[in-house]
């Protein structure tokens, strides 16, 4: 069987990081590694790669697997539909992480089988049960589309089990793009995730509710195996906390150092944590810590509370003051709210200036579906769900105190003082930036430049032109509908 894992490009309304960083689709390259070597497997990552029509017309594959975030919808449904165009037996398998949460957002009749949760097994079990002929029905964590807001969905997902008996992601299927991957200056990349789920359960965020506030973590032997086979100096630990288990941190410091892996590590980590375990930031800065990112959030305790932060800005001070004492660089996220008003902005800058904070992701508050803001704000959301380029926590999507022009020009002043300004950048940073004439400085200035342009003009974006176009999925194929559950029952896609 040949077998497609697509990852879809960007949408061009979505705003931000797409222009900073470009990281390794370790979803599918996981995905990958769970289906049997006699099947033949390629990866296609729209984000890098071009000509997907000449792919599908060469490798005629007869199931393609897709996965993306909310901001990538629409861009699978045109994907799917293409598909459908060139062959209408393709099975088209759709996943990930938003899949899980919100499936009725792939409701479309090129849409063949919505899965939800551990991909890996899944889908395995998928291209199993395709070719021996049994129905998809018997697979647990499947959704059929089967008409418009209508979804056959079978049992619960199975649990997540012995983290280390995953295999290691199939890096060799794109291991001809990884000098495409990057985080900023971080080049070129290897990503690698040691821990599923999370211990916290911020408001904002749906990642602890995909493993129902569970957390399965990777020993740290079976995280440095992986370690010693990654070829890149930079690795990014995509885990939302992976700085949170001291012993589990120091076994793993052992065996990076017993085993002479050298890298450099750009991590997720939380204020209260740093700020409380120094010694562990300075033996970690020792074998390779070099930039941690902190969801700050906010400059006020009030606001940290409202999120269920459970964090203080006490902490978020400190930590910055222990990172930077020890050589490693603050990578922040902050959130401010709809309702910021002048005062507002002046005392969020007025945070950023005392830290000393020059990398800095500012997303407006935004009620992605699945969080428990969702369920408060859902009333008050202005633009459509269909809208997916949008959700891409850069554009704001709630009612603001001042006009959408004013707001967006108020976040884009924060970020031309913030991290635009080369006098800041020169004084505070602890990486060295590269020379103006090393190619990933002028591809740094002209993401910042793109960044600057999107937001000067993100208020266009909320026209009802604009906004139906975000909404388009591309044109529908000819000759399909939405399957019935007989045909579910006998199989027939």
């Amino acid at each position: 069987m040949n077998i497609l894992l697509i990852r879809p490009p960007v949408s061009k309304f979505t705003i931000g990081l797409k222009n900073l960083m470009v990281c390794e689709p370790l979803g599918l390259e996981y995905v990958a590694a769970g289906v049997s070597a006699k099947h033949k497997i390629k990866i296609f990552d729209c984000l890098v790669e071009n000509r997907l029509s000449k792919i599908l017309e060469q490798f005629r594959p007869d199931l393609v697997g897709l996965n993306c975030y909310i901001t990538g919808v629409n861009e699978v449904i045109k994907i799917c539909r293409k598909i459908k165009r060139k062959n209408p037996n393709c099975l088209n398998v759709v996943g990930g992480v938003h899949a899980t949460k919100c499936p009725n957002d792939f409701i479309d009749t090129s849409v063949d089988v919505i899965a939800m949760g551990d991909g890996i097994k899944t889908f395995s079990k998928i291209i199993d049960f395709k070719e021996r002929g049994i129905s998809l029905i018997n697979i647990p964590g499947l959704a059929f589309p089967l008409g418009p807001n209508k979804l056959y969905t079978t049992s619960e997902p199975e649990p997540m089990e012995n983290m280390d008996e995953l295999p290691f992601p199939r890096r060799d299927l794109v291991k001809h793009l990884s000098h495409k991957y990057y985080y900023i200056f971080h080049e070129p990349l290897a990503t690698i995730k040691t821990t599923w789920g999370c211990w916290y359960k911020c408001n904002f965020c749906y990642n602890w509710t995909i493993t129902n506030g569970k957390v399965f973590s990777r020993s740290p032997e079976h995280i440095a195996s992986e370690l010693e086979m990654i070829e890149q100096e930079d690795v990014y630990i995509v885990d939302d906390i992976f700085l949170i288990k001291p012993k589990r941190l120091e076994r793993l410091r052992e065996l990076i150092i017993e085993r002479g892996i050298r890298k450099k590590f750009l991590v997720f980590g939380r204020a209260d944590f740093i700020a409380k375990n120094e010694t562990i930031i300075k033996e970690w800065s020792e074998i390779g810590l070099t930039a941690v990112l902190i969801g700050l959030e906010a400059s006020t305790n009030a606001e940290l509370n409202s999120m269920n932060k459970e964090c203080s800005v006490d902490f978020n001070y400190e930590a910055i003051k222990v990172l930077s004492r020890n050589g490693v660089e603050t990578y922040g996220s902050l959130i401010p709210q709809p309702d910021y008003t002048d005062e507002d902005w002046k005392r969020l800058y007025k945070f950023i200036k005392e830290t000393g904070l020059i990398y800095v992701n500012i997303s407006p508050l935004t009620p992605l579906p699945g969080t428990l803001e969702y369920v408060r704000l859902k009333s008050q959301i202005t633009v459509p769900r269909k809208a997916h380029g949008l959700w891409d926590l850069s554009h704001i999507l709630l009612p603001t105190s001042d006009s959408l022009k004013k707001y967006y020009q108020k976040l884009l002043w924060l970020y031309v003082k913030t991290c635009m300004n080369m006098g800041r950048v020169k004084k505070h940073a602890i990486r060295k930036l590269p020379p103006w004439y090393k190619a990933n400085r002028f591809r740094l200035i002209k993401g910042i430049l793109k960044c600057y342009l999107q937001f000067r003009f993100a208020h266009w974006h909320h026209n009802q032109r604009l906004i139906k176009e975000a909404m388009d999925r591309g044109p529908e194929t000819a000759g399909l509908r939405y399957r019935t559950l007989h045909d579910l029952q006998e199989n027939i896609f």
